[in-house]
């Protein structure tokens, strides 16, 4: 992480950091445009290993900008040594959060403009088949007569597939669904519920907090009743219930939201429902979010078997994720194929479960398949197809796979040799804690002395 990302910069003649973070920053600046100083907020990305996310995120912003009544105006990108800097119209500096903390929880009237705000913008986004998937009070920026949804780095398709199995750091927001890695309309707008409850008291809908173990934040989402209802407005109350429901075809859609402002009618079942009162944390929440078939819990207790040794049980676990076409079980079914254990070693199964999950677009399942075609396991030696899958899996920022592309790049394995991007590849890798990278690197520096 840089201290001063605009040191080169000659148009940015001043900065201020409003948070900084070991992934994102955030600054307003002041940017020279011909004769004219106008401010910017500028989003500072610190990891830029995942290429092919960051320009799709990049192309996701260029088409929001027809929108710019939903959305802050995106205006450039950089890349500076090991940053991008994410440029963008500076409408304010607060986010939901921090204006709840400072002045207290929405009054109806803010709530009721608030969820107008986001709809609008949710449209947008689920219209192009994306959904947010990171709905919450830091991901909302104050405006001065508008609430803007951003943080689009964790947008991603509709579509089942390696990313949406992703559940990394804080679930405060998570639909229980996700567990499974599903991502839809539905699971923002679970998450959207959350954050209006927030916003109405001031607390988490569940009480949770950020440093709180993430299998305990997930067991709530998956088991947990809302904390003190009556706390919130009674049509809000019945509103926030209805989006909060832990089954996703209970939910409204982003139609009913925006007929509920018309009418503030929620179904019957809404109204009938007595609210339960479970809020009681569990000791073993892995295990019982496993033992209610997340597939989530149970590729997470599966690699808990494996590190203690139990590959029978871890191999029963992944069987059952890949059924159920888990990527990440797939891969990990793959590699015990491969192994052979604690099954009968099966090179053409071992590809097949890589491929499965490749096509899901796991970088993992890319690199292993790829492995396969370079040493001729269960297949031919093919050096070409390897390098197109570890290619696959560098831009997806896997880090063994980046260092292949280095070496393919610097032996010219299957392609033509190029010293400039295997320096490129070895340095990225490196940059990220690959020391075979970091070594490649200096033998590279020798052999030009």
């Amino acid at each position: 992480m840089s201290s001063n990302p605009f040191e080169n910069q000659v148009d940015i003649t001043k900065s201020k950091l409003l948070q900084d973070d070991s992934l994102v920053s955030s600054y307003k600046v002041k940017q020279m445009i011909e004769d004219d100083s106008v401010s910017r907020w500028v989003r500072v990305l610190h990891d830029i290993s995942n290429h092919y996310a960051i320009k799709r995120e990049k192309d996701l912003l260029i088409y929001l900008n027809q929108f710019k009544d939903d959305f802050v105006r995106f205006d450039e990108i950089r890349k500076v040594q090991f940053n991008y800097l994410q440029f963008f119209d500076f409408v304010g500096k607060r986010t939901l959060q921090e204006k709840v903390k400072k002045t207290g929880a929405l009054s109806e009237k803010q709530a009721r403009h608030l969820l107008e705000n986001i709809l609008s913008g949710l449209e947008k986004l689920h219209g192009v088949g994306f959904v947010h998937n990171n709905i919450r009070p830091e991901s909302i920026l104050v405006g001065k007569d508008h609430y803007y949804l951003f943080s689009m780095d964790h947008a991603i398709p509709m579509l089942t597939s390696y990313e949406s199995e992703l559940l990394v750091g804080d679930q405060r927001y998570t639909a229980p669904e996700r567990m499974n890695g599903q991502a839809s309309e539905a699971s923002d707008v679970y998450a959207l519920g959350c954050m209006l409850y927030y916003a109405l008291s001031g607390k988490h809908i569940y009480r949770l907090r950020a440093n709180q173990d993430r299998y305990q934040q997930l067991y709530a989402h998956a088991f947990h009743s809302m904390s003190k209802e009556n706390s919130l407005p009674y049509f809000w109350r019945q509103l926030v219930i209805w989006m909060t429901q832990k089954q996703p075809e209970k939910r409204p859609n982003l139609a009913d939201l925006k007929q509920w402002l018309v009418d503030q009618v929620v179904p019957k079942f809404i109204r009938d429902e007595v609210i339960g009162h479970n809020r009681k944390s569990s000791e073993t929440p892995l295990e019982d979010l496993a033992n209610q078939h997340y597939l989530f819990a149970q590729f997470k207790r599966a690699n808990e078997y494996e590190a203690e040794g139990n590959l029978d049980s871890a191999f029963n676990l992944y069987e059952n994720g890949a059924f159920r076409e888990y990527s990440r079980a797939e891969n990990n079914l793959g590699l015990m194929y491969e192994k052979g254990a604690p099954i009968k070693q099966d090179y053409f199964k071992a590809m097949n479960y890589y491929h499965m999950a490749y096509q899901k677009g796991n970088p993992y399942a890319a690199y292993n398949l790829g492995r396969m075609f370079e040493k001729g396991l269960g297949t031919s030696v093919d050096l070409k197809k390897a390098f197109k899958l570890f290619q696959f899996s560098a831009l997806r920022g896997h880090r063994p796979a980046q260092h292949k592309i280095g070496s393919f790049y610097a032996e010219g394995q299957g392609i033509p040799k190029n010293l400039i991007q295997a320096r490129f590849w070895f340095g990225l890798a490196a940059r990220y804690g690959c020391l075979e990278s970091e070594n490649s690197i200096k033998k590279l520096l020798t052999a030009s002395l």
